[in-house]
């Protein structure tokens, strides 16, 4: 791994980037290059792995820079009869002998893409033509940010190295790739294509799946000194075994807290068995407090399980950098790749959670390991992630894959791969569970008198989190997702409202849409407006409007969605946001119904029903309000007549007239009662006033 910066139509392009490479120098301290020329300056910090060759590289009139790991350089070179001396050199030639005198095209760039079997990020830019070309992997293991800012261009590794006080840079979603024109300062947005659900006829067996699992990691050891971060659990033990099994010497990292002596002996246990070394840093209180804020800005975040899970591989890292280790192995990955998540094992369709978790996955988990590895310079291989082991994981039917057990498919492989049989059933939580941070973390917020992680963590790190946009229907989901992410100090800066003239929409609420009018007001937060004809497809071309306004007027980098099952909704909602290079954030996916109903008047929701449409309930529930008695007498009418009862299938719709963030309580004035028959009717509002809260 390593760091890149570029900034281009600035006079002092050459004095910015030095000045961000050092922010960002510990992500290579092997080498230091730069190339400048008539306000532009690309710039390159090296962390050699294969060999040391300095960056940015120049020939026959380009310039090119890479944080790039190109399993397949070798085979690559050989077949294109290059002289390349790593893997960098590789990427730069293919490059050339694709797009030298050939016109830029989206064909062109993915078809190079394609042909590499690693991980990256890297700017290319064209002399004579005077473009740059962005891009990373599809995935996003490598990070890469970029910003504009009056007739500036910038880009870098991380957010921090060109980040100002007027300018909060984006990062690039990893399908997306920039051609930016120096001189017409514009830039065009090419996509990549990203997994999909197989076609084939041919189903994958184990024995397959197991041998491309053994060759993921084969491919990604390196001559250099090797570590492992250990958890004690099933992805890291895999990991650990098949290294052993290709007769690697290596060191497991693991970090835990005094009192998780069973966690410790389990460690042991497995690190005798299998025949590895073993390093088990325990932290104390005081040196988590004392590290806490340093952790959390070079994260650039203060969400509670990103602050969580990075406290944990902090002091493993820290003790690996120390015994100069080079080459850290990681089970990211496995969990959203094989169904760890419980949420994904009560979906019908584990496949297409897949898919969605390794969108995400650039946001939620990538950058952070990323950027704490740079730091104690030691370069994540991610073999979960291995682009050929995806693809075949997801021929296999999600009904194959669907058990009571988590990952119980890779559990299966486990045991092909000759693993003894207690270490595929072992049963774990997530690290900064198992590993006690969690716990300590909880008792440091509460002696600094914060009630909750979110909000101490908030004020180490001085800011909010990134600028979000709501897609809000004036219902209960989506005022209940943002009150989550206003809750874990992301950033609230708008709403965005689709008006449907098509009642019966796949896409959209209709019943009560005006009320959001109302909503908005009461939260003193701006609001976007669409209106859509509503038809099935087109109307989501009314929603990319909708966001896209979004984003310029009000600089939002995700969008958040309140939708629970609705697969339809959010992989519609993916894809807008891959296009306009946003992130997406669904807080309430697979949440349990019930249990979530509960919540709604724990937590200072007043919520009303505005629409039925199922046996069970007739008008009498129409303007009824959502209380603790009322909740309990709709989930026993859900089991007796067998509807979702948060209403994911239309059974109902709702309407929130208060919640904490409102200013104000929206009070309705007048109503009638539209289309009533046995089981169905519409609550239509006419008024609606503002008014003070009790």
């Amino acid at each position: 791994m390593c760091g890149i910066i570029g900034i281009i139509n600035n006079k002092n392009a050459k004095s910015l980037a030095k000045h961000g490479l050092e922010r960002i120098s510990y992500r290579g301290k092997d080498d230091i290059g730069f190339y400048h020329k008539d306000g532009m300056c690309f710039g390159h910090c090296l962390h050699a792995v294969v060999s040391k060759v300095k960056q940015p590289l120049q020939k026959d009139g380009f310039v090119f820079g890479t944080n790039c790991e190109i399993y397949n350089w070798k085979d690559l070179n050989k077949r294109y009869n290059f002289n390349a001396k790593n893997d960098a050199e590789l990427f730069f030639d293919l490059l050339i002998h694709h797009l030298k005198n050939q016109s830029i095209t989206e064909q062109k760039i993915n078809e190079v893409l394609a042909e590499l079997d690693g991980v990256f990020s890297f700017f290319f830019y064209d002399k004579s033509k005077g473009y740059t070309v962005l891009a990373r992997d599809v995935l996003g293991v490598k990070p890469l940010w970029f910003s504009y800012d009056n007739k500036s261009f910038s880009f870098a590794s991380e957010s921090k190295a060109i980040e100002t006080k007027t300018t909060i840079p984006q990062e690039l979603n990893p399908r997306n790739i920039i051609i930016y024109d120096h001189k017409k300062n514009k830039s065009t947005y090419f996509h990549q294509p990203f997994f999909n659900l197989s076609t084939s006829n041919k189903p994958v067996s184990k024995t397959t799946i197991k041998t491309t699992l053994i060759q993921a990691i084969k491919k990604r050891i390196p001559t250099k000194k090797v570590g492992v971060l250990f958890s004690g659990g099933l992805d890291s033990t895999v990991i650990a075994w098949l290294l052993k099994k290709h007769g690697k010497d290596f060191t497991a990292y693991m970090t835990t807290t005094k009192d998780k002596k069973e966690t410790i002996e389990n460690a042991k246990h497995i690190s005798k068995k299998i025949g590895f070394k073993l390093t088990i840093t325990t932290v104390t209180k005081d040196q988590i407090k004392t590290t806490l804020p340093k952790i959390i800005n070079l994260i650039e975040s203060c969400d509670p399980v990103k602050v969580e899970v990075a406290t944990t591989l902090y002091f493993s890292l820290k003790v690996a950098k120390k015994d100069n280790v080079k080459v850290m192995f990681s089970g990211i990955g496995a969990d959203d790749l094989f169904g760890g998540y419980k949420r994904m094992r009560m979906y019908h369709n584990l496949n297409e959670d897949t898919i969605s978790n390794l969108r995400r996955l650039y946001e939620r988990d990538l950058y952070r390991d990323d950027v704490l590895s740079m730091y104690h310079q030691t370069e994540l291989r991610l073999p979960f992630l291995d682009k050929e082991l995806i693809t075949k994981v997801l021929q296999i039917p999600s009904s194959k894959k669907q058990t009571k057990i988590p990952k119980g498919l890779l559990r299966s492989i486990a045991n092909l791969t000759g693993l003894p049989n207690e270490f595929t059933k072992m049963k774990r939580q997530a690290a900064q569970y198992s590993s006690g941070i969690s716990k300590v973390i909880k008792q440091l917020a509460k002696e600094q008198d914060y009630k909750s992680k979110a909000k101490y963590f908030q004020s180490l790190y001085k800011k909010k989190n990134i600028k979000l946009g709501v897609l809000c229907s004036s219902g209960k989901d989506s005022l209940f997702a943002l009150h989550i992410m206003d809750r874990l100090q992301y950033d609230i800066s708008c709403l965005i409202t689709i008006e449907s003239q098509n009642k019966d929409s796949y896409m959209f609420h209709t019943p009560s849409i005006n009320a959001v009018k109302y909503q908005a007001k009461a939260l003193s937060v701006p609001l976007v407006w669409q209106t859509t004809h509503g038809k099935k497809e087109a109307e989501l071309q009314d929603l990319k409007k909708a966001i896209k306004k979004a984003k310029k007027k009000y600089n939002i980098q995700g969008i958040v969605s309140g939708a629970l099952y609705s697969n339809y909704q959010r992989t519609r909602i993916e894809r807008i946001a891959d296009e306009l290079n946003l992130k997406v954030f669904a807080p309430l996916w697979h949440t349990d119904q019930e249990s979530y109903m509960k919540r709604l008047p724990k937590e200072g929701f007043k919520v009303i029903i505005t629409h039925v449409a199922s046996d069970g309930l007739d008008k009498s529930w129409l303007g009824k309000v959502l209380t603790k008695e009322s909740i309990e007498e709709l989930l026993t009418l859900a089991k007796k007549y067998k509807f979702n009862p948060s209403f994911e299938g239309g059974e109902a719709e709702t309407l929130v007239l208060n919640c904490p963030l409102f200013k104000k309580e929206l009070k309705i004035t007048k109503t009638t009662k539209e289309n009533v028959t046995k089981h169905s009717g519409q609550l239509k509002i006419q008024k609606i006033a503002l008014q003070k809260k009790n």
